[in-house]
């Protein structure tokens, strides 16, 4: 996936939909997220050098206008200036740590999962 923003500039917001494996019911996917942990890191493909380590994702849903009954939920991420001042390639990784009701963690998701996340700064 090739997501592409100006150098110095805060939009357009990353947005990543994410998809329900079929592994957990809904009412399940909803608990495990209420308590997640989303980060993003983002290094440089030439030299794997971190340029952003930890960056609070936000989790947003929207309902489906065919089956007003399921929601999609989206990862977004905003970029600073700061974080887009230098022009390259580089890659993304999402990790969504889900906690237990006390807030202990429990599994750790990586997205994207089936092909890598590349920001273009130009």
């Amino acid at each position: 996936m090739e997501f592409f923003i100006r150098k110095d500039a805060t939009d357009p917001i990353l947005k990543m939909r994410l998809v329900d494996d079929g592994r957990n019911d809904k009412s399940s996917l909803n608990d495990l997220l209420e308590n997640a942990d989303i980060r993003f890191d983002m290094y440089e493909v030439e030299t794997e050098i971190p340029h952003i380590l930890g960056g609070q994702c936000n989790l947003t849903t929207r309902t489906k206008k065919y089956d007003q009954t399921t929601e999609e939920y989206y990862i977004t991420y905003r970029f600073t200036s700061e974080q887009t001042k230098e022009s390259g390639k580089f890659e993304g990784i999402i990790t969504v740590q889900f906690r237990d009701t006390n807030l202990q963690p429990t599994n750790k998701l990586i997205v994207p999962i089936k092909e890598k996340l590349f920001i273009n700064i130009i």
